[in-house]
């Protein structure tokens, strides 16, 4: 038996560049690696049962923070007067955001928070990170900031990708989502 936890949403799944974490038995992991290759682009073995599910956890920990520091930063900028469209455009062309941060912007010129990873499983994930953090005794102050803002934002009631926390930081900062105060 294998724990395998997968890492990309819907538009890496559907361009086959999905990664795999593995945990369990490692011949299991090496025997599955036919499996692997069909779905997903990349898959690494992490060690004993629950390390992949761990590793899942380590990468959505900066998938949200990641999210928040980008929000943080566009709320920044608009409010210091910025084009909203354009500072979304320069930020997708720096080597500082994340190729998973990349689509969200490019999808929140658009005003699109349409979910490909929603808000309420991000939150689930949070609470799970948070749980994780307890039992070795890791501190996560930015993770939990970032928790904060995404349950402000999914109290809004709408399905949204995670990536609407830029919308609840556009609020916090008095702009409306053209970026105007």
């Amino acid at each position: 038996m294998l724990d395998v936890t997968i890492s990309g949403s819907v538009p890496a799944a559907d361009e086959g560049s999905l990664t795999l974490f593995g945990g369990g038995d490692r011949e299991c992991f090496d025997a599955a690696q036919s499996i692997f290759r069909v779905i997903a682009r990349k898959y690494f073995y992490l060690g004993p049962s629950g390390a992949g599910a761990t590793m899942k956890l380590v990468v959505n920990t900066l998938l949200g923070t990641g999210m928040q520091a980008i929000a943080e930063a566009v709320a920044l900028g608009e409010k210091a007067g910025l084009d909203r469209h354009r500072l979304l455009d320069v930020l997708s062309e720096t080597a500082v955001v994340a190729p998973a941060h990349l689509g969200k912007l490019q999808r929140a010129m658009t005003g699109d928070y349409s979910p490909q990873f929603p808000l309420r499983l991000m939150n689930k994930d949070f609470g799970l990170i948070f749980y994780l953090a307890a039992a070795v005794g890791a501190r996560m102050p930015a993770t939990e900031a970032a928790f904060e803002v995404n349950a402000r934002q999914s109290e809004q009631g709408q399905e949204q990708d995670f990536s609407a926390v830029i919308l609840q930081m556009e609020k916090q900062a008095h702009l409306n989502a053209a970026g105007n105060g």
